[in-house]
């Protein structure tokens, strides 16, 4: 192995496999599951994705170059199967409705379901960049990966995202 700039040797992060999975797999859970709500607008759907995510990844474990990007790489695959998921439905179902959550839990304040109705007036790829980006603190490149769009796509979804964000919200 070659040394560093400052002359030092890089050490490799150690191989991933599916015991260290799991345990890393609870820290990495409540950003997936944040991030899976905001993308699918509801909470069994969020949790099925999350589940989805870590059975896909444990069946993955080998393909994970770098332990220091598991978030990264759990949130390609849980952006990666959400859309799976949603073509999946779309050509199951044949149409295109829309579902009315009816809250069973205590209500959310006005400031957050103000946020969630924005954030769902935004088209799925557009909310899933935003959500990448803002929320779980992704770079432009990792969601361009996670996404399989380009960087620059990305930012145009990005700046637009959040111009319609702030339309919605109402703040300038």
């Amino acid at each position: 192995m070659g040394a560093t700039a400052g002359g030092a040797r890089a050490v490799p992060a150690p191989a991933m496999d599916a015991i260290r999975l799991g345990a890393a797999f609870e820290h990495e859970a409540p950003v997936l599951l944040a991030a899976a709500r905001a993308m699918t607008l509801d909470r069994a759907e969020a949790e099925d994705l999350v589940q989805a995510t870590f059975e896909i990844a444990l069946r993955r474990v080998h393909q994970l170059r770098d332990a220091r990007a598991l978030r990264s790489w759990l949130l390609t695959i849980q952006a990666r199967e959400a859309f799976r998921t949603m073509r999946r439905l779309r050509r199951a179902v044949g149409f295109r409705g829309t579902v009315v959550e009816i809250p069973v839990a205590p209500v959310a304040s006005a400031e957050r379901l103000a946020v969630r109705e924005a954030l769902a007036g935004l088209p799925p790829r557009m909310r899933a960049a935003v959500v990448l980006h803002h929320m779980t603190g992704m770079t432009v490149p990792q969601v361009a990966a996670a996404l399989g769009r380009s960087e620059n796509t990305i930012r145009s979804q990005l700046k637009t995202g959040a111009r319609r964000l702030r339309e919605a919200l109402g703040d300038d």
